[in-house]
């Protein structure tokens, strides 16, 4: 298993992605959206790409402003267009017409609305663990993010260390992960939020075959990813029992069969 790493021109915005070229020949394509604060190299650490590699032509996708992708700060430059716009220019640059996506947490956010904004680029999608931001954004995630944004730009460590000290010590994966991120574009990504919220109506009609999976530890998006699923009309819905946000992540092995029958599902449908 060989991933080659790979760097394009969006609009001027450099974006790194990684592709396992070496794949079957007859291996669907397969990207890989991380979710936010995270990037391409977890992946790989949780087990998913050793275990998809041998059946998928796989593209790890590192968004903006994570990763080996280029650190924006201005809010703005976060948007659903533009987020859209990466995916859909790196899949350009290998001459993808169509894939498979699969994304986490922020990178399910980005799945949806690449399923409301370009769902002809896609035979399906995998969202984990994140709803369709909701219109108007609620007062509470509105005040978060906004509160989130002022600490991350005091630093990454005043950061992390506010987390632990409203729900203790960090597991020493998840601390090493924050503070490796950019405070100014991890701030500017928690800004952007405010402005990706969606009507129901696209949901409704976003016609893509969906398949919505989260914990059930993960408060605060349980019931709302498990609501976009029933309004998707070609969506179904996993709960993954006692399972916390990252933990939900971490499950590759649980998680990695039910994709594998779903995409099968998509690839054997009239």
């Amino acid at each position: 298993m060989a991933f080659e790493d790979r760097f394009i021109d969006n609009s001027g915005v450099r974006i790194h992605y990684e592709v396992n070229d070496d794949a079957p020949a007859d291996a669907p394509p397969l990207v890989l959206m991380h979710g936010m604060g995270m990037s391409t190299k977890d992946w790989h650490s949780a087990g998913y790409t050793s275990a998809l590699s041998a059946g998928f032509r796989l593209i790890l996708i590192d968004s903006r402003g994570f990763g080996q992708s280029d650190k924006l700060t201005d809010p703005a430059d976060y948007g659903r267009p533009q987020k859209v716009s990466d995916v859909i220019a790196v899949l350009d640059d290998l001459g993808i017409e169509k894939t498979f996506y699969w994304g986490y947490s922020m990178g399910a956010s980005i799945g949806w609305a690449l399923g409301i904004l370009a769902p002809e680029r896609f035979h399906a999608l995998v969202l984990g663990s994140y709803p369709v931001i909701p219109l108007p954004v609620p007062d509470f995630d509105r005040a978060r993010w906004e509160a989130r944004a002022k600490i991350m730009r005091l630093g990454m460590d005043v950061y992390v260390t506010a987390m632990e000290m409203d729900a203790g010590p960090l597991p020493d994966y998840d601390r090493e992960r924050l503070l490796a991120n950019d405070k100014d574009a991890y701030a500017a990504q928690q800004l952007a939020n405010l402005d990706w919220g969606a009507p129901d109506e696209d949901i409704v009609n976003m016609t893509l075959p969906t398949f919505v999976y989260a914990g059930t530890k993960d408060r605060r998006n349980h019931e709302p990813a498990k609501r976009c699923a029933s309004l998707a009309p070609n969506a179904s819905f996993l709960s993954l029992p006692d399972h916390t946000h990252m933990e939900a992540f971490l499950a590759a092995d649980t998680m990695i069969p039910h994709i594998r029958k779903f995409i099968a599902g998509v690839q054997h449908a009239p």
